[in-house]
């Protein structure tokens, strides 16, 4: 029964939270927009260096929204390093954008079996995988991330893998993913509303409270926070937090699918 209730609770896609964000680009000594007539094959004669070149700049252009470009400049370092796993992984993330699944699964796997060790597309990769309902496959693409003790971001495949677990009901391995992202790293807004979540669930308000005390010391209200704190405070009985709460779901998000079950719920 539990396993249901979490389901239920859990419908709203994460796509947005799931997908690692392209790579943030810093270009040192050069200003302004990467331009066509700045080669790098021309001018670095070691291919690889050059096709890394053009990956950074189509990815500038992919996080700039100029799809053409991004595509030109992709298609080059592709020509250059066919078998390049950040070549690779920036394709596939290209195609995720267009929406083209038959490259994306092509270029996310030449990338891995050129790089088993590349968690950063390993985590795309799971990303990709979530969004097609493909939980248990991306369940296994993030277990090996969180084994990368190097990834920089490992705390977020934490996080991510709690996630694909709520979506598979599997609420205890859940619970332990996200505890293991608010260890690496203790100011992550989606794993604290999902502790806070679970928390109300199983009775544990103290809990719950403290995680969502948390929760809004670092980040900004959203539906989702304010419907457990509604539901908190109902329990807890502190009336001027419940007015609070519920005045900004009422204002902030009356679009919401939270406002609609506060407003289904009096």
């Amino acid at each position: 029964m539990l396993r249901a209730l979490y389901k239920a609770l859990y419908r709203a896609t994460y796509r947005t939270i799931l997908r690692a964000s392209l790579p943030v680009l810093v270009v040192l000594g050069v200003a302004g927009c990467v331009t066509e007539t700045n080669d790098p094959l021309a001018q670095n004669r070691d291919p690889e260096k050059a096709a890394r070149a053009y990956v950074d700049a189509g990815t500038l252009y992919m996080q700039r929204g100029k799809m053409e470009h991004a595509n030109r400049t992709l298609t080059r370092a592709y020509d250059i390093a066919p078998k390049d796993p950040a070549v690779n992984n920036a394709l596939a993330l290209f195609y995720s954008i267009e929406g083209n699944d038959e490259q994306i699964e092509k270029h996310f796997k030449i990338a891995l079996s050129e790089d088993p060790d590349f968690s950063q597309a390993r985590n795309n990769y799971a990303a990709y995988l979530f969004d097609k309902g493909k939980y248990e496959q991306a369940i296994e693409h993030l277990d090996r991330v969180t084994r990368d003790y190097k990834y920089p971001r490992r705390f977020k495949a934490y996080e991510n893998l709690g996630i694909c677990y709520l979506r598979t009901g599997d609420v205890e391995s859940a619970k332990s993913s996200f505890n293991r992202a608010l260890q690496l790293n203790s100011n992550l807004p989606v794993s604290l509303v999902e502790m806070a979540e679970i928390a109300l669930t199983e009775g544990d308000n103290k809990m719950a409270a403290r995680y969502l005390k948390k929760y809004e010391s670092i980040a900004q209200p959203s539906p989702r926070q304010l419907w457990i704190g509604i539901r908190l405070q109902r329990v807890l009985g502190d009336k001027n937090k419940l007015a609070s709460y519920e005045l900004a779901l009422k204002n902030m998000f009356p679009g919401s699918d939270e406002y609609k079950e506060y407003k289904a719920s009096l």
